[in-house]
């Protein structure tokens, strides 16, 4: 296990993380306005924050090359989401949320 999380940015906006917990790859790219609704659709950001930013994230996101769930960030290692979080634009946050 590591203590520092390796993040790169790419031309194409998308963002590279290598979990520090358990060493996969995740890719975050670059989200839309749709992905906010569609993740607002599914979690109150105004009831539920953390569960919205999941959701959110779990849109975003590709696991060594698979789609992501929420549900799938619900049972992942705290360090490792912490992580994926981290890489979600601060603005993509709801209001309130502190972001990383």
């Amino acid at each position: 296990m590591s203590d520092k999380t390796d993040t790169a940015t790419k031309a194409d906006d998308t963002r590279t993380i290598t979990l520090p917990a358990s060493g996969k790859v995740v890719v975050l790219r670059k989200g839309k306005g749709r992905d906010m609704r569609i993740a607002a659709r599914h979690v109150n950001p105004a009831t539920d924050p953390i569960g919205y930013s999941m959701a959110l994230a779990a849109a975003l996101a590709t696991i060594d090359g698979n789609a992501v769930l929420p549900e799938d960030l619900d049972e992942m290692d705290m360090e490792d989401v912490t992580a994926i979080m981290g890489g979600l634009p601060g603005k993509s946050l709801p209001q309130g949320m502190p972001s990383p």
